[in-house]
């Protein structure tokens, strides 16, 4: 039975629910109402959904305040719920430096598989209230305007809700995409549209607070019946691709980047006669990239007069043109993207050295973005398209490269697949050995290695023509041969004489370096091993191939589960990922 601050708060999450039914019972049904949703996101950690909700930080907020007040996890196990908000929200450096208007996901709910509408999508909107009462509210004061060449949605709303970025602005922005639900992407607007403006006093209106600026983010879900403009046919042409299972590449190309993709409708510019001309985005689409980067994509066969070229790169800075196919494949956009901009490219192959390891990565697409001088702020992503979804990369390995900068996007067969994120635990399977004598780390690791060990047995052998007896010490193989270990007891020729009756004999001494103790000991035993092991994550060839060097011993007993034993502290995140490759670990303290 779930606690009860558990089942407080996922009743929270149902509560819209609850506040639509009751509304839908005194407003009469016509045809499929506009409703207005309660937006929630999904992020997959360790293998499993987590609900999270979007939330604005406000003045005097912190993120430890703000966490212990939401969701389930965070009533359950905090340290792990903590860990889970800072793989989410890897775009904050230091989780103790947030600030006003700043945009967080704050985990709420572990989710069972398929438990929720939209679930597999990353995307779960719950039905909050109709929309039709708020939309007359804000028609009420809203006023008519033509767009004019130079005008733009942010000045639009900024002469009404003050300047951009703030509080009074974002919330103008939430307030335009309601009342003008056409409008799809607020860059791409048409010299003669007709847009709603609302009137900026309906932020001090009573009911404004209860819809609006309650946690989380609001968003409309319009009747399939709304007609769509003959200027927005791409937008139609989308939907009916999503609906048919068309994959766009271009669409994953930004998913995988990051960036936003222009591709529906049309973009005007004036010409240097003072004319206008526009390019049709759904033949000619941009891609915006971080950082200010854009890339115009123009398909073979059609024509982009240089003259117009340079029009259009006097508009955007740090505009790019490339030709493609009338077909792409997503390798190849990615490859187009690299060649457009030759300095977002990563040297390869990147190297990570740390005590005891080193990393080597390969990576056919790695694009760097410097967006902080901050060394935690993630310096470069990493592209894998893949053909097969069983060579994913390893999460661990993934979850470790986010650390130290680097964020890996996947695709599988040109559709960009959701992140996985990766919360590290201490891994609680490593056998950790002191070594306080060299016996008792004998006796310890025979035991981490599933061998026998007998210590002080009586063992009798001839030497010079008479038999002596003396007490040793005995590990030994379930499956193969043993050998006696002397911790420095036998003296003169009395190991040769006992190896020459057939016994095995391992000489080790207080001084001996302890690695090189260890592979005699396996030596004498017949067990394989392998120096500094190397471990290969994809192969060569491949758009995205890593190495891993571990100073250490991998030993590979036949019957037993292979072993790796360290000197060095690893991180959570190779231990993980060794363990998931089936090897126990024995780390020497």
């Amino acid at each position: 039975m779930e606690a009860p601050e558990a089942m407080g708060c996922w009743n929270k999450l149902l509560l819209p629910l609850l506040v639509l039914l009751i509304i839908g019972t005194c407003t009469p049904p016509k045809g499929r109402a506009e409703v207005l949703y309660k937006r929630y996101y999904v992020h997959n950690v360790n293998g499993r959904d987590v609900l999270s909700e979007p939330y604005v930080v406000r003045p005097n907020d912190y993120v430890i305040k703000i966490l212990k007040q939401k969701g389930e996890i965070s009533h359950t196990n905090f340290p792990l719920f903590l860990n889970i908000f800072k793989l989410i929200n890897h775009h904050i450096p230091d989780i103790n430096r947030i600030h006003p208007g700043q945009r967080i996901f704050v985990p709420l709910k572990w989710l069972e598989p398929d438990a929720l509408p939209g679930q597999r999508r990353g995307i779960v909107d719950l039905p909050f209230i109709t929309a039709a009462p708020v939309k007359q509210l804000l028609a009420q004061g809203a006023t008519t305007h033509k767009v004019a060449p130079g005008d733009s949605v942010s000045r639009i709303i900024s002469n009404q809700f003050g300047p951009t970025g703030s509080r009074t602005y974002r919330e103008g922005v939430k307030l335009f995409r309601l009342v003008n639900p056409t409008v799809k992407d607020l860059n791409r607007i048409y010299i003669g549209q007709k847009l709603k403006v609302p009137d900026a006093s309906v932020l001090d209106e009573d009911w404004y607070s209860s819809v609006f600026e309650a946690d989380g983010e609001v968003v409309l879900q319009a009747t399939e019946t709304d007609p769509s403009p003959a200027e927005e046919a791409g937008v139609t042409q989308y939907e009916n691709d999503e609906k048919t299972g068309k994959k766009d590449p271009f669409d994953a190309l930004a998913k995988l980047l990051g960036g936003v993709l222009l591709n529906r409708g049309r973009y005007y510019f004036p010409d240097d006669k003072g004319n206008d001309f526009s390019v049709n985005l759904s033949e000619t689409p941009i891609l915006q990239l971080p950082e200010g980067r854009r890339i115009l994509f123009v398909h073979n066969g059609l024509s982009l007069s240089t003259g117009r070229r340079h029009i259009m790169a006097t508009h955007f800075k740090n505009l790019r043109f490339t030709d493609t196919s009338l077909e792409p494949t997503l390798p190849l956009l990615l490859d187009a993207v690299q060649l457009a901009y030759p300095k977002m490219r990563l040297p390869m192959p990147l190297s990570f050295s740390e005590e005891g390891m080193n990393l080597s990565l390969k990576a056919r697409w790695a694009f760097k973005y410097d967006r902080s001088k901050s060394k935690e702020a993630f310096r470069g992503i990493i592209v894998s398209d893949l053909a097969d979804p069983s060579r994913r990369f390893p999460v661990p390995l993934a979850a470790y490269f986010r650390k130290h900068g680097l964020v890996l996007r996947e695709s599988l067969q040109g559709e960009a697949l959701p992140p996985v994120y990766f919360a590290t635990e201490k891994s609680t399977t490593v056998k950790r050995i002191v070594p306080y004598t060299r016996k008792i780390y004998v006796e310890k690791l025979a035991e981490a290695l599933g061998l026998l060990y007998d210590p002080n047995i009586s063992i009798s052998f001839s030497y010079a023509g008479t038999q002596l007896e003396t007490t040793s010490n005995m590990i030994r193989d379930p499956r193969g041969a043993g050998a006696l270990v002397d911790f420095g007891d036998l003296y003169g020729d009395a190991a040769f004489a006992i190896e020459s009756s057939g016994l095995k004999v391992v000489s080790i001494r207080k001084g001996d370096y302890l690695f090189n103790a260890t592979l005699r000991l396996l030596t004498k035993l017949g067990i394989p091993f392998e120096k500094n092991p190397r471990f290969d994550f994809g192969a060569d060839g491949e758009p995205l191939a890593c190495a891993l060097s571990v100073d250490g011993i991998l030993v590979k007993p036949a019957p037993l589960v292979k072993k790796l034993i360290v000197a060095s502290t690893l991180p959570d995140d190779i231990i993980a990922l060794l363990e998931e490759q089936g090897l126990g670990i024995i780390q020497i303290r």
